[in-house]
This record gives C-alpha cells, sequence and structure tokens, in this order.
C-alpha cells in the first residue's frame, strides 16, 4: 500500500472523530452562554424534565432480546449437528425475535387487563 494512502486512510476517521468532538464543544459552549445570559437578565431557566420510565418499553426490549439470545443459542445447536446452515442464524434470530415480541404483547395485554 502506498505511504500516502495509509496517510489519508487514518486521518479521514481521525477528523471525522475531531470534527463531531469540536462540534460537541461548540455546542455544549453556546447553551452554556445562553444559561448565563438567561440568569444575568433575571429570566427563569426552563426546569429540565426528568425521563420517565416506560415499564411496557422495557418489558418488550427485553423480551426482544431473550428471543434473539433463544435464537442464536438454538440456532448453534443445530449448526453443530448440520453442515449445511447458511440462512439457519438469520432465520431463527428473526423468528425467535418475533415470537419474544409476542411473548411481550400478551405479556403487557395480561398487565393492562389487571390493571383496569
Amino acid at each position: 500500500m502506498d505511504p500516502r494512502a495509509a496517510i489519508v486512510a487514518m486521518s479521514i476517521p481521525i477528523t471525522a472523530i475531531l470534527g463531531f468532538v469540536g462540534l460537541m464543544i461548540i455546542l455544549r459552549k453556546f447553551d452554556n452562554d445562553e444559561r448565563m445570559a438567561m440568569i444575568e437578565k433575571g429570566i427563569a431557566l426552563p426546569q429540565k424534565q426528568s425521563a420517565k420510565v416506560n415499564p411496557a418499553s422495557a418489558l418488550r426490549w427485553g423480551c426482544l432480546f431473550v428471543g434473539v439470545g433463544l435464537g442464536i443459542f438454538v440456532a448453534n445447536m443445530i449448526a453443530s449437528v448440520k453442515e449445511d446452515n447458511e440462512a439457519l442464524y438469520p432465520a431463527l434470530i428473526m423468528f425467535f425475535g418475533g415470537a419474544g415480541l409476542l411473548v411481550s404483547y400478551y405479556i403487557q395485554l395480561k398487565i393492562d387487563e389487571r390493571s383496569k
């Protein structure tokens, strides 16, 4: 590989990272300047809203990841026995991930029925 090409190849991600960090610093500085100006003028600062945790979302993601993990496990078990398994991993990951989402849906239905 040409040394100049290697330098260019290395400079692209470095430049992108430095640009992103610089942008974040500038945005943070402008936000701080705006807040300081509001304090100097006596304007009340807007209150930050606390993030509310949605239990249904946590249940959905949890069941999805359990399903994906189960799909990978089953695909690995089948792959250790069967030779031809090109589409085995994606198919079982999608199948068990979808099954996990269906399980989370039915669990959420039961929770909603009990809360009424």
